[in-house]
């Protein structure tokens, strides 16, 4: 079925899609597709921001296929804005990979 762009679920822990899009990925495309709803009164504005929108979706998309799992997660500790639940102990100095 995946040449008429229906998506199956390949594993039981697969995040759900929205059409061909997992729903993390549309939702990078949902919130600029929001923003131009909300702040455009053209057509060409309208039209700019949601192609940037699909572009900002398609680049998350190739990064996010490129990272080993949790990567995104990593960064939003690494800059502070999220906090880890548990800490390792402190020595633990080599973590085997997932």
């Amino acid at each position: 079925m995946e040449e008429y762009g229906v998506r199956n679920y390949n594993y039981l822990d697969s995040k759900p899609y929205f059409a061909s899009w997992e729903i993390d990925i549309f939702m990078v495309f949902a919130t600029f597709f929001g923003l131009a709803l909300m702040i455009t009164n053209s057509f060409l504005s309208f039209s700019v921001i949601t192609g940037t929108g699909i572009l900002s979706a398609y680049i998350y998309a190739k990064i996010k296929k490129s990272k080993i799992k949790g990567f995104f997660w990593h960064l939003l500790y690494a800059f502070g804005i999220k906090q880890p639940i548990t800490l390792p102990p402190s020595y633990m100095r080599i973590f085997v990979g997932a």
